[in-house]
Parts: C-alpha cells; structure tokens; sequence
C-alpha cells in the first residue's frame, strides 16, 4: 500500500503558547507580537506579512546563535532536527543555545508554518571555499547538498529566508522577483540573488538561484550557496543530510567547533554584526572590520567564552563530552 502524500499542513507545527515563548525568548518587540492563530494569519495574508516576517528574522538571528556544539559538548555526539526536540533545546532549556542550519531553518520554518505563513523548504549547495568567518578562501566550488533555506510566500511574492547561515549570510528576506542588491549590513556589505547555472552541473541550461555577497561597493560579488525553488525537500531529505552533517568526516561540523551569533543595535532593531567562536578564536565582525577578541588556550577558556561573548551556557555533563575527541583544545 503506497503511503499517503504529506501536505504543508501535515508539517509538524508548535502551540499558541509556545510561539509566545517564542517570542519572549528572541525578545520580539511589542508591535509584532501578533495573537497566533487566525489573527497572525490574517495579518500574515492581508495587513503585514513582510514586515512580521522580517522582524522575526532578524530578531531570531540576534537571539538564537548558529552553532554546532552538540556535537562536540555531548555524550551522543548527535543532531536532532525534531520539531520538539529543537523547541527544547533552544527555547525551554533556556540556557542560550542554537543549531547549525538545518536546526534552525527547521526551527524557524515551523515557527513560520504555526502562525500562518506559507513556507516551502529547500535544499542548497554552499560554496565550499567559504571559511567559518564568511570569506573565500579559493575560487568557488559547489558541493551536494549541504545546506536549508525557506521560501515564503507573501501575497504571490516569493521570499528566501535563511538564519542558519551564520556570519555574512543574509539577515532579511531576500525576494526571488529580483530587484538588485540589497544593504546586508552596515557600512557596505551588500547581497543579491539572480539565477545562473553553476559550473559543477553537467548541463549549463540548468538554472539555480545564487546567493551572493559584496563587502564593500568596488569589491567583487562572491557567491554564497545556491537553491532551487521548483520543488520541495521532504523532512527525509533533511534527515539524510542531517545524518551526512553528523557522521562525514569530510563534514567539518564533525571536528571544528563553531558557534556565532548577530549583534542588534538597540533602538533601531537593525544588524550591525557579529561575534564568531570558530576553533580557540573569537572575533568580533562590525562595521566592516574584524577584532580579535581573545585566543583560547584551554578548552575551560572556550566554555567561558562561549557564555561570555555568546550566552551559551553548557552544563557539566555536556562539558565532559568533548573528553578525548579531535576537537578538544589540547588533544
């Protein structure tokens, strides 16, 4: 017997109270804090979907880090991308965490489904010359799919939203209808989307959407990751590159730690940077300009930063986990 088809609304999705938890934790001003349920809908469909939609975006991003810890600070070393498993780990334990992509975008597209938007996830192929910090290393190469984004449909606008990516990725809803560049963060760093085939495909017809990035108005677009947004990726599709995410040892989620969060200015609600843990390092990225913020020497150094520059408090059970692994400062 063939199993049944799962619609959008078979999605696993989170209660009232738990989107106003929600809400508490990434600290969503008053104005959108819409009642889920009909009401968000109806704002959603009718009254301000886009400006909700990016509010939730960029505060999520300023609250919930990018983050691959839990495979490293822990005693199974694995990833879940359970919609309750996720809600757990980064809302009711309250102790600062995140996810690597496919964590958050999970997070975040059910948050979305639960309040009424219409949300499609897909896949991407990011460029692997990237490092941690958001620079290109070489020249761009694509690789399988690795990576989650979600298009979102706002009154027959396509959008692509992402709070996976970590530093450099984009930190608003980027619409798939073009339009050009767009201010990514201040002073200069831009981003835009346009549709190109990548070289790695065997057959140059064949379109995808690229991402890319400017960090400074005469400096050259580098590309970030591409998607495509004529079909859907069904949570299995996630689980096997969950799976991939965890276990590959080509991955280097499985032996680098890294954990990076977005700053917020108060006031404005705007993205002005960010701070990236990767390794024994931390650096602050603002205003254009990376800071070296301090060298970790011992891995009590690296819990104490990632609390310190990150809030991201590990307990001493998790603490034990990096015991005797590659990525253990000192090993």
């Amino acid at each position: 017997m063939a199993r049944p088809s799962m619609r959008p609304s078979a999605r696993p999705s989170y209660s009232p109270a738990q989107l106003h938890q929600v809400y508490d934790h990434i600290g969503l001003p008053t104005r959108f804090r819409y009642e889920p349920g009909e009401f968000s809908r109806e704002v959603i469909r009718h009254r301000d979907g886009i400006n909700f939609l990016t509010a939730l975006q960029t505060y999520t991003l300023a609250s919930v880090p990018i983050e691959n810890l839990e495979l490293h600070y822990s005693s199974h070393h694995q990833v879940s991308i359970h919609a309750d498993a996720l809600f757990n780990k980064i809302i009711r334990q309250g102790n600062g965490r995140g996810g690597y992509c496919m964590e958050n975008n999970t997070f975040f597209g059910t948050v979305l489904r639960s309040l009424g938007f219409e949300v499609m996830s897909v896949g991407a192929r990011i460029n692997s010359q990237l490092t941690p910090g958001g620079e290109l290393e070489n020249e761009c190469r694509f690789e399988g799919w690795g990576h989650m984004v979600n298009l979102v449909t706002i009154r027959g606008e396509i959008y692509m939203v992402d709070v996976g990516f970590g530093s450099g990725g984009p930190t608003h809803p980027m619409s798939l209808s073009g339009g050009g560049s767009t201010l990514n963060i201040p002073p200069n760093q831009n981003v835009r989307l346009r549709r190109d085939g990548i070289r790695e495909n065997e057959h140059v017809d064949n379109k995808l959407w690229l991402l890319e990035r400017r960090d400074a108005d005469d400096g050259l677009w580098m590309p970030l990751y591409c998607f495509e947004d004529q079909y859907c990726f069904l949570p299995q599709d996630f689980e096997v590159m969950n799976f991939f995410a965890n276990t590959h040892r080509t991955c280097y989620f499985t032996h680098k730690v890294l954990a990076s969060k977005y700053l917020l200015e108060e006031g404005s609600g705007r993205l002005t940077g960010n701070v990236v843990l990767y390794e024994n390092s931390v650096h602050l990225c603002l205003g254009g300009t990376k800071e070296l913020l301090a060298t970790l020497n011992t891995e009590q150094e690296r819990i104490d930063a990632l609390r310190h520059f990150l809030g991201i408090t590990l307990s001493e059970s998790q603490r034990a986990g990096i015991k005797g692994m590659c990525a253990e400062i000192g090993a």
